[in-house]
């Protein structure tokens, strides 16, 4: 029987998949949970490993709602065979699926790192802190109705205008797409974070976000905005 590379498999599966030691080591991590332990601590995983085991030998999937920043998932494996090793594979939500009708009227192709630079600028005017940017360059562009983004990313801005240090990431979302008319698209995150940030119009944000038909999680010191990148 020829011999199978189930490695392979493993590591280009869009499922994280960790293997730790029992003392809370990392011994082997896939591809996918790379990016994952840039959004969260080893340590987080491996306790949840622990706290979701079977209580012998063997293998137990829990259905759970998890959220490591952009990161989002709907349940676990967890599995063991000894007291030397535990692994546990998380599984990604489901495709969204956006069930109205999005109009696109006044939307137009748009080269998103343009439009946010564009804005940034404009915010630094008046801004006093220091603001970090790591963005890939090479998102293609997706439609963006250009007005009413650039008001949302104004309104967003505001929440951090007294931070003294703001750190912007932008970057496609790995392992989830979102459908639109039967067609499947990226996901486009942008990641806005700083050690504070003001809270007083959250409820606007949220409206303005559906309007963009965009998803949007509001947290203590971050906000985080997830764009279908449509074409």
């Amino acid at each position: 029987m020829t011999s199978i590379n189930f490695k392979f498999f493993i590591e280009n599966d869009s499922n994280p998949f960790i293997l730790f030691t029992s003392s809370g080591k990392i011994k082997y991590l896939n591809t996918s949970a790379e990016v994952l332990m840039g959004s969260c601590a080893p340590k987080e995983i491996f306790d949840l490993a622990v706290a979701y085991a079977s209580q012998t030998f063997g293998v137990k999937k829990s259905i759970l709602s998890l959220n490591f920043n952009s990161f989002q998932f709907y349940g676990i494996n967890v599995l063991y065979e000894d007291e030397e090793l535990i692994g546990i594979q998380l599984y990604n939500k489901t495709i969204e699926k956006i069930d109205r009708q999005m109009v696109l009227d006044g939307f137009t192709l748009t080269d998103i790192n343009i439009l946010l630079q564009a804005n940034i600028e404009l915010f630094n005017i008046h801004y006093e802190g220091k603001i970090h940017l790591l963005t890939d360059y090479d998102i293609p562009e997706f439609q963006i109705h250009q007005n009413n983004f650039s008001l949302f990313l104004r309104k967003i801005f505001t929440q951090f205008d007294e931070s003294k240090n703001l750190k912007i990431n932008v970057k496609i979302k790995l392992g989830e797409r979102v459908v639109f008319k039967e067609k499947k698209y990226a996901i486009i995150i942008l990641e806005l974070k700083s050690h504070t940030r003001k809270k007083e119009i959250d409820k606007e944000l949220e409206i303005l976000a559906d309007k963009n038909c965009i998803n949007i999680q509001l947290q203590k010191n971050r906000i985080v905005l997830e764009v279908p990148a449509i074409v």
